[in-house]
C-alpha cells in the first residue's frame, strides 16, 4: 500500500516559511548490539517516515523547497547485505512504491546539496555537512522542526483510519486479558496474551512498554516488572497497552478485578475516575484549552474523593493547595499519532505550570480539529506521593486517614481513550467496553465457559 505521505510533504511545507534551499531528513541505519552480530530491532525515526512512508534502514529524503519535488536517497548495493537479505528494491520500483519524484543512491547525495542554496534539516539529528554545503542556520533549522511537528498533529483521515486499525486490535487484545484474568496466574501470562493478540493482526511492535500491574504495582504509575503473581481475586490489574500498526499508535489502560467483581471500595473509586473521564471527554473540541481539560479532571476528583470522606474541606481550597495531586500527579493525557507521545510536547513559547497538579501535563495548547489525544485520568494510592501530604501540618487536615486506609487496597485506577478532535466535540477510536457492568458481564462470561470445560 503506497501511503499518501506526498500530502504530508505539503503540508510541512505550507508551515514552513521559506522559499528556496532544500530539505534534508535523515532516516535510521541498523544497527548491532554491542559487541555482536546480531542486529537491534529496527524503527524508522518517526519524522522521516511521516514524510516518506519508507520503514527501511539507511535511506534519506530531499525536498526542493521551491518546487516540492521530493527525492528518496537510497543507500547503495552492498554485495555482502545481498547475500544475506536479498537484493533490494531498484530505484525504478522505490519511485513508485513510496510514491517520489525519483530515486537516488546516497553516493550522488553529497552533490545534490552543493547543489542547493540553502539546506534545512532537524536540530536534533546533528548532521555534519561537507564545507560545500551551505547549511542552514540553528533558527531556520528550529523552524523547520516546528513545521513538521504541526503537520504530524494534524491528521489526516487515512493517518486517523490507521490508528483506527492500532485501536481496533488493541482493543480486542485488552478484551482477551479480561476474560483470561483469574487468579493463581502472573502478570506476565496477560502480558503473553497482549502480545500474542497484537501479533495475530500484524501489530508487530507495541508504542511503549506496556503495563500489567496488580493490586498495589497499579499505584505505579509507568510499572512495566510484569511479573508478580497474581492471588487475590478482589485486587484490581491495570492494564496500559497499545499496539502500533503500521507505524501509528494505540495508547488504551483498563482496570478491573482479577475475580471479575468490583469489590464496592474499587467500584468506588472506579466510578470517580470514570466520571472525571466523561466529564474531560464532553469538554474536547476545537479550541478548548488543555490545561482546561485537566482542570476539569482535577475538580471531578476533588468532588469524588470528598463524598468518599477521603478528602475533608471545600473542593476549591483543596484543588487551590494541590492535596488532589497527590491522588492524580499525572497530565490527563497527550497528543497521540506515530509517537505514542506525540510531538509537540510544549512549544517554546509555552511555559509549564509549575506547581504539583499540572507539572507533569505533557502539553499545553488548543486544540484543533483532527488532533488525536489521549484522555487518561486516574486515582492512586502511592504511599510515596500520599504520605508527604499526610505528614505535612498544613495539608493533613484535609486527608480522613481513616477513610484513606480503608481504600488503599484499591491500588491504582486509570481509564484510558484515544480521542479525535472535531470542530464541536470529538469521537471515541478506542473500543474495548469501561462501564462496571459491561467489564463484570465479560469477565463473568468468560469465567462461565471455563467452569463448563472443566
Amino acid at each position: 500500500m503506497v501511503l499518501a505521505t506526498r500530502q504530508n510533504v505539503q503540508k510541512v511545507l505550507k508551515n514552513f516559511n521559506k522559499k528556496e534551499g532544500v530539505i534534508v531528513v535523515k532516516g535510521k541505519e541498523l544497527k548491532e548490539r554491542d559487541d555482536t552480530d546480531v542486529e537491534v530491532d529496527f524503527r524508522q525515526e518517526s519524522s522521516f517516515y511521516y514524510l516518506t512512508g519508507c520503514a527501511e534502514p539507511g535511506f534519506s529524503v530531499v525536498i526542493d523547497v521551491a518546487t516540492e519535488r521530493i527525492q528518496l536517497i537510497a543507500p547503495p548495493v552492498n554485495p555482502d547485505d545481498v547475500v544475506w537479505m536479498g537484493y533490494p528494491d531498484s530505484l525504478e520500483t522505490l519511485q513508485t512504491k513510496y510514491d517520489v519524484d525519483e530515486a537516488i543512491y546516497s553516493t550522488e547525495l553529497d552533490a545534490r546539496l552543493k547543489a542547493a542554496s540553502v539546506v534545512y534539516t532537524i536540530p536534533h539529528f546533528n548532521v555534519t555537512f561537507n564545507e560545500d554545503v551551505k547549511a542552514a542556520s540553528e533558527e531556520d533549522n528550529k523552524a523547520l522542526y516546528a513545521a513538521i511537528c504541526e503537520a504530524r498533529i494534524i491528521k489526516s483521515d487515512w493517518e486517523i483510519e490507521v490508528m483506527r486499525k492500532a485501536n481496533k486490535i488493541s482493543s480486542d487484545a485488552h478484551i482477551k486479558v479480561m476474560e483470561a484474568c483469574t487468579t493463581n496466574i502472573n502478570e506476565a501470562d496477560l502480558y503473553a496474551i497482549f502480545l500474542n493478540e497484537s501479533n495475530r493482526h500484524g501489530a508487530f511492535f507495541q508504542s511503549y512498554m506496556p503495563i500489567f500491574g496488580s493490586g498495589m504495582n497499579a499505584a505505579t504509575l509507568h510499572y512495566n516488572k510484569n511479573n508478580a503473581s497474581i492471588e487475590n481475586p478482589t485486587d484490581m490489574i491495570l492494564v496500559d497497552a497499545g499496539c502500533e500498526y503500521n507505524y501509528y499508535a494505540s495508547d488504551i489502560t483498563r482496570t478491573f478485578p482479577v475475580g471479575g467483581k468490583f469489590t464496592e471500595e474499587a467500584a468506588t473509586i472506579y466510578s470517580i475516575v470514570l466520571d472525571m473521564q466523561k466529564a474531560c471527554i464532553a469538554e474536547l473540541k476545537s479550541g478548548a484549552k488543555w490545561e482546561d481539560i485537566h482542570t476539569t479532571a482535577l475538580e471531578v476528583a476533588a468532588e469524588g474523593l470528598i463524598k468518599t470522606g477521603i478528602l475533608v474541606g471545600e473542593k476549591q481550597e483543596l484543588l487551590d493547595k494541590d492535596v488532589v495531586a497527590a491522588f492524580f500527579p499525572h497530565g490527563i493525557g497527550h497528543m497521540i499519532g506515530i509517537d505514542v507521545h506525540d510531538v509537540p510536547k510544549y512549544c517554546t513559547s509555552v511555559e509549564r505550570i509549575d506547581r504539583p497538579s499540572y507539572r507533569y501535563l505533557r502539553m499545553r495548547r488548543t486544540l484543533a480539529a483532527n488532533n488525536v489525544v489521549t484522555v487518561e485520568p486516574g486515582i492512586y494510592f502511592c504511599e510515596f506521593m500520599i504520605d508527604p501530604v499526610v505528614k505535612d501540618e498544613k495539608t493533613s487536615k484535609y486527608i480522613n486517614k481513616e477513610m484513606l486506609n480503608k481504600y488503599k487496597s484499591v491500588g491504582g485506577i486509570r481509564i484510558e481513550d484515544n480521542l479525535v478532535i472535531t470542530e464541536d466535540g470529538s469521537y471515541n477510536l478506542t473500543t474495548v467496553p469501561k462501564e462496571i457492568n459491561e467489564i463484570e458481564a465479560i469477565m463473568e462470561e468468560a469465567s462461565s465457559k471455563k467452569r463448563k470445560l472443566d
